[in-house]
């Protein structure tokens, strides 16, 4: 190729992000918890250990050639430091096992906290803070450092549960915007601590606003105004890169994400790529293998044929990130996650 050059990982996902082709496509291994149970570790001994959880996410991310790493961040951790119930089985992410707020007259009392108080919110700084931190003082390459946030729809589904949510928007819409517009500014402020702590990109995933739940209207109505906000203040805080994930079906949706600030958007791999490339128009998409049939089920031959057919679908001509259609799964073999990476370059010279 003509334009074949050396690329380090950020200026790989740079390149990618303004359709440039370079001679491979950046992957993100979309991993988490899986760092962690590659390396002989349980999820609660990772998370509970920010050295622990820096340096088996960097040993994974090197290891499946990634361009970005993600610590053992766990997104319900917030929640315990705002006073609500959440339990933490020993190897899977905690859970929040009913809501925090009842209904509107429980919405002035909720609990928010100032992350960057680490008194006000003790577990999202050992969780979250100092597991970045560690993460980018024992960075050995420019690999970006992945903040995680829930999107606002879904931080505020969380909080007064995602049915009630659902049924409320029916009943009493100012009620549930009224939540969301509460959440929307301590998703933002972590956002910030996160950046502080090291982050290099800020990934924001937001499943109730799927296609699967909400329509493109309601979306429109409810998760539109707040994402974009969340965007635009942490972008004037610091121009980091927006990454936005939502499950599902979000053919429709994903057409009107660059114009509120995404960066590039994470699809899952129930959207055909090639359907998925003409919706996102120019915005990067990040995506979409299939992470259970594929990426924990497949082989390491099926994970290749697979990444080949949606570089060559989405990514041929740029603006593509290869990565799972949604987290790789905990028991995904490492030798599959290789592949992906791997197939990455591959693609390139074949």
């Amino acid at each position: 190729m003509d334009n074949l050059k050396d690329a380090g990982h950020r200026d790989a996902v740079e390149a990618a992000m303004n359709f440039e082709l370079i001679g491979r496509t950046p992957v993100n291994n979309f991993a988490l918890v899986t760092a962690a149970h590659s390396a002989g570790y349980t999820v609660t001994q990772a998370r509970n250990d920010p050295v622990l959880s820096a340096r088996v996410s960097v040993d994974y991310a090197m290891k499946t050639r990634s361009d970005f790493v993600k610590p053992i961040l766990d997104s319900q951790i917030p929640f315990a430091d705002m006073g609500g119930e959440v339990r933490f089985p020993e190897d899977d992410y905690g859970m929040v096992p009913k809501p925090m707020i009842d209904g509107p007259e429980d919405l002035d009392g909720l609990a928010l906290f100032d992350p960057f108080k680490a008194s006000e919110c003790p577990r999202f700084t050992s969780v979250f803070v100092d597991s970045i931190e560690e993460t980018a003082r024992i960075l050995p390459e420019d690999l970006h450092i992945c903040g995680l946030s829930w999107g606002p729809l879904t931080m505020a589904g969380y909080t007064m549960g995602t049915e009630n949510m659902m049924f409320q928007m029916l009943l009493e819409p100012d009620y549930v915007k009224a939540t969301i517009k509460k959440v929307t500014g301590l998703v933002t402020a972590m956002e910030q601590r996160m950046i502080e702590a090291g982050a290099t990109v800020l990934w924001m995933a937001d499943p109730t606003s799927s296609e699967d739940l909400i329509s493109k209207d309601m979306f429109r109505e409810y998760s539109y105004d707040a994402i974009k906000e969340v965007i635009s203040d942490t972008k004037e805080y610091r121009n980091v890169p927006a990454f936005v994930h939502i499950c599902g079906n979000t053919l429709n949706t994903m057409s009107v994400l660059k114009e509120i600030g995404t960066d590039c958007f994470s699809f899952d791999h129930a959207v055909d790529p090639v359907a998925a490339r003409k919706s996102a128009g120019d915005m990067a998409i990040m995506g979409n293998i299939d992470p259970v049939a594929i990426m924990m089920m497949g082989t390491p031959e099926k994970v290749k044929k697979e990444s080949y057919r949606v570089i060559e679908a989405a990514g041929s001509e740029g603006g593509l990130i290869l990565a799972p259609g949604c987290e790789m799964p905990l028991m995904t073999p490492d030798e599959n996650a290789v592949m992906m990476g791997e197939s990455a370059r591959t693609y390139w010279q074949s």
